[in-house]
């Protein structure tokens, strides 16, 4: 039986068996659809996208993708050839529809192609393109063709948005030239000949200056295209925007000149610098500057295997280089005056600085600055200067034991001339006679004695001393040297506590600080002395460099004209004085100052103009035993 099938021309009849061959032909899963949309005929390819064998499903609705396949087709229109792209599960068809007549009748032909690889590779491109184009983006890379007949330049978008510029727009050569930054125009001229005679670009970095004003770094590499007679007729290249990289590249610069030149001044410093770390398990040293390496004779090198006990004396560990490694581990700044081991052997006085760097504030510091000084010779002449002044407070003195001594020789003479009238007449009153004169001769002595005490030029030894008895007797000598408007108002509240000090130094300290506040008041007002033991918490003993716990504090006070911040800043310079000319050198705080280092406390100075003055000295606890 002869059926007329026209699938594609309308007069075209075909019988059911060359229908049905002609389906069974095509490469792609194919149905013809009835008027109701019923399968009519199908291939063996449209078995899997139908969801059973053809057999089964002539004279039915379809199902499956089929289906899908029908719905949409249906939708387009049965009068049109209809061709769209329709996923169905994890697969992509190519589907076409179109009319066929058969007799009196319209049916539909579906037929549907596999192109889930061809759309897989579709999606790669897209998704390569999609990654390049923000590669390009984050980069700040675009690319560029320069047809050279034309003079004309075709930009990716992202070169128009490097030179702030909308996209679409024609750039010519002479227009691009005017962008080029004026000390940059001599290379892009060199580098376009460069490409017009057929050399490749590569690396060549240039300014432009944009319509904003904004002046950009940018690098070039291109090469030349031929055509396919061999004739260079366009530059292929790429354009980034590497501005950013170049300040960066300018700030590395800078950060290596500023480091050089900081390491070119630490060399030249004539002070020993150190810089000490405590990640490790010790303080190790990371650098040491040329002066460091001058005094100790070691290098960074020599250091590394055992830190700051490299630096330490034979049995002194336990000594005040024990302080230097507790000032570390604390995270605090400290001061100390020590002996320090050259690498020959050889030891010297040693004056060191620590001061902690911190990276973040209310952290522990891990690296330290250590300041290291030779002061043997400053030591030395130091004791030249304690003497001098000694001797300058001995003068202030003089006055007022001259007065002593003489009250105390009055009686002396007097009753020893009367009694020798009466010493056959009267024997017991002779007895008291001599007495009297014997105790004033006491009295005497001891005066003199306390002054060449005072005066004695000799090294000092420091000892346990009750700190009340020597601080009493030195405001007892001191007491007829003061003028006579002052007034010593004195509490020595500590009891038996002992300090580690010298005797004659703790008269030297009260002496000057005592002159010192006296002065201020202009000869007229009271001078209050206050001695007792303190408990000093961290945060109290840290700003002092002196660790917590116990300490002696010696007070002295005045209510006189005080210090501005920039006196105060400088009091503790040798010969800075603001008393007139004549009326005293200047030594007398820093001569304290290094009496009380010497003790291993610290003295602090708290004043305020027109309101007066405070020094406070402390000193060191002996320990028992």
């Amino acid at each position: 039986m002869n059926v007329p099938v026209t699938p594609l021309r309308p007069k075209a009849t075909l019988s059911a068996l060359d229908a049905q061959r002609l389906l069974d032909a095509l490469p792609s899963a194919a149905a013809v659809f009835g008027p109701e949309g019923e399968i009519a005929a199908a291939n063996l390819r449209a078995e899997q996208l139908l969801a059973a064998p053809v057999a089964a499903v002539i004279g039915h609705a379809p199902d499956g993708a089929f289906r899908l396949f029908r719905e949409r087709a249906e939708r387009i229109g049965t009068a049109e050839h209809a061709r769209f792209v329709q996923p169905f599960g994890s697969l992509w068809y190519l589907v076409e529809s179109f009319p066929l007549t058969v007799g009196k009748q319209t049916l539909r032909a579906v037929m549907a192609t596999d192109i889930t690889d061809m759309k897989s590779a579709e999606f790669e491109i897209r998704e390569s393109e999609a990654r390049l184009e923000e590669a390009t983006r984050i980069a700040q890379l675009g690319t560029y063709k320069l047809y050279w007949d034309t003079g004309k330049m075709h930009w990716s978008p992202q070169v128009y948005a490097i030179h702030g510029m909308p996209p679409g727009g024609i750039v010519t050569l002479e227009r691009y030239r005017d962008m080029i930054h004026p000390d940059d125009r001599e290379l892009y001229d060199r580098t376009q000949q460069n490409q017009i005679d057929g050399k490749p670009v590569r690396g060549v970095e240039f300014r432009i200056i944009r319509k904003d004003g904004a002046v950009r770094w940018l690098r070039k590499d291109a090469r030349v295209l031929f055509d396919s007679d061999g004739e260079p007729y366009a530059t292929f290249g790429t354009c980034q925007d590497i501005t950013e990289a170049k300040q960066h590249e300018q700030e590395l610069k800078s950060l290596l000149r500023r480091n050089t030149i900081l390491y070119e001044a630490l060399d030249a410093s004539p002070i020993g610098v150190g810089v000490v770390t405590t990640d490790g398990e010790s303080p190790e040293f990371f650098y040491v500057n040329a002066e460091f390496e001058r005094l100790t004779g070691h290098n960074t090198s020599s250091l590394s295997e055992r830190g700051i006990e490299t630096l330490t004396p034979e049995g002194q560990l336990g000594a005040g280089w024990a302080r230097v490694v507790q000032t570390l581990r604390a995270s605090v700044s400290g001061a100390f005056e020590l002996t320090c081991l050259r690498r020959d052997g050889g030891q010297f006085l040693a004056q060191i600085e620590i001061a902690p760097v911190r990276d973040h504030p209310g952290r522990d510091a891990t690296v330290f600055v250590l300041n290291l000084r030779d002061i043997t010779v400053d030591r030395q002449r130091a004791e030249s200067l304690l003497q001098s002044q000694k001797m300058e407070a001995l003068g202030q003195l003089s006055g007022g034991v001259a007065h002593e001594i003489n009250n105390l020789l009055q009686p002396m003479l007097a009753l020893s001339d009367l009694g020798r009238d009466i010493a056959d007449k009267d024997p017991a009153k002779v007895r008291k006679y001599f007495e009297v004169i014997a105790s004033s001769g006491r009295k005497a002595r001891d005066v003199v004695r306390q002054v060449l005490t005072f005066a004695r030029r000799d090294a000092p030894q420091l000892a346990p001393y009750p700190i009340a008895d020597l601080v009493g007797d030195a405001l007892h000598l001191l007491h007829s040297g003061l003028p006579p408007g002052i007034h010593l108002n004195q509490t020595l509240d500590c009891g038996d506590a002992r300090a580690v000090v010298n005797p004659t130094q703790v008269s030297q300290v009260v002496l000057n600080l005592v002159t010192n506040a006296a002065d201020a008041m202009d000869g007229e007002g009271e001078v209050m002395v206050t001695l007792g033991e303190i408990e000093l918490d961290q945060p109290t003993a840290a700003p002092l460099t002196l660790t917590a716990g116990r300490w002696i504090r010696l007070a002295v006070s005045d209510k006189g004209c005080g210090m501005d911040p920039y006196t105060l800043s400088r009091i503790f310079e040798p010969f800075f004085t603001t008393k007139l000319a004549g009326r005293g050198t200047g030594l007398g705080l820093s001569v304290v100052y290094s009496i009380v280092a010497g003790w291993g406390g610290a003295l602090k100075v708290d004043s305020e103009v027109d309101k007066g003055t405070t020094a406070m000295v402390y000193i060191p606890v002996a320990t028992d035993g």
